[in-house]
């Protein structure tokens, strides 16, 4: 990956359809020159003035249909949405706030995931409080946020969406009682879009793995989870939980056995140090990213074929919504 921008801790990505990473750090978002290249130039860049120094990026996530980008970037900076079409490595575009259709919005947030291709669903939340999930019409130029999961007992974690419309949460550090770190819940759409779903009271317990502070699906439907629980020793790999072991755990036969290998598998790209992975998936490819900062771990799992085609076709009909 391009190395970390001046101003910035970290460098965050994502897969865009063609196959091509796109990531940003310091005021820069690049792309990669082709699929796979480990090669990228600087196609758009970032209002510094307006978002009060250089990125910490939180997230950066591309939506279904590949047209627009969300960009959270960091603590007590806005999150920025921009058209994909803007960027341009030959002549890097201007990201500033009201150029073309980009928009710098002042919401909360520590991870996001799009819904749709106009709804962004945010984690958010004061660091040892009670965390929640904002949902965001981004249709609106001064988009009000939704409050669809409350009561979060520790800080904000990851989140995703299956091909179902679940949402996907988690704790990302319990400061008191209620949910443990690294607890991960799933809500049905019935819950999340028909008023504020409980996570302590109510959904589906799928695990308790690392810190859940980064969430994705694979295409054959398997959950990946990154982060780390010190205080637990629970660290150092990606989690991937078996979409067999998930379906049980949505069908009410309890929460995963993470100590099963068949159920979860822990992904150890390195063996120095005590990372904290990130994830990213390219669903064209199947390629699997172990993201490290300015470090990514690419793999492609050999799939289950059944559950591999079942999910991959229903992924591409997701996309397309």
């Amino acid at each position: 990956m391009p190395p970390v921008g001046s101003g910035s801790f970290d460098v965050k990505g994502d897969v865009l359809p063609d196959g091509r990473i796109v990531a940003v750090t310091g005021l820069d978002v690049l792309v990669e020159t082709a699929p796979g290249s480990r090669s990228f130039q600087v196609a758009g860049v970032l209002d510094g003035g307006a978002l009060g120094g250089a990125t910490d990026p939180s997230f950066l996530t591309v939506n279904p249909s590949g047209t627009r980008i969300a960009i959270g970037a960091g603590f007590a900076k806005p999150v920025v949405v921009f058209d994909t079409a803007a960027l341009n490595p030959a002549s890097p575009a201007n990201l500033a706030d009201g150029v073309g259709a980009t928009r710098y919005h002042a919401i909360d947030h520590y991870d996001g995931a799009w819904y749709d291709d106009a709804s962004l669903a945010i984690t958010a939340g004061t660091f040892g409080e009670p965390a929640r999930v904002d949902m965001f019409d981004l249709t609106s130029t001064s988009p009000a946020p939704v409050t669809i999961v409350d009561n979060i007992a520790g800080a904000s974690a990851g989140i995703t969406f299956d091909i179902h419309g679940r949402l996907y949460t988690g704790n990302g550090f319990a400061s008191g009682a209620g949910s443990d770190t690294g607890h991960i819940k799933a809500f049905d759409f019935a819950l999340w879009s028909n008023g504020v779903a409980d996570f302590e009271a109510q959904g589906a317990l799928i695990a308790d793995v690392l810190s859940a502070t980064s969430l994705r699906f694979d295409r054959e439907g398997n959950l990946l989870v990154g982060g780390g629980d010190s205080i637990a020793g629970d660290m150092g790999y990606l989690g991937v939980i078996e979409h067999g072991a998930l379906a049980g755990a949505l069908a009410g036969l309890g929460a995963i056995d993470a100590g099963d290998p068949s159920q979860l598998l822990r992904l150890t790209p390195v063996d120095f140090g005590i990372p904290f992975f990130g994830t990213a998936y390219d669903p064209i490819t199947g390629t699997l990213f172990a993201t490290d900062g300015s470090t990514w771990y690419a793999t492609i799992p050999t799939p289950g074929a059944l559950g591999a085609l079942a999910w991959a076709m229903a992924f591409a009909t997701r996309r397309q919504r």
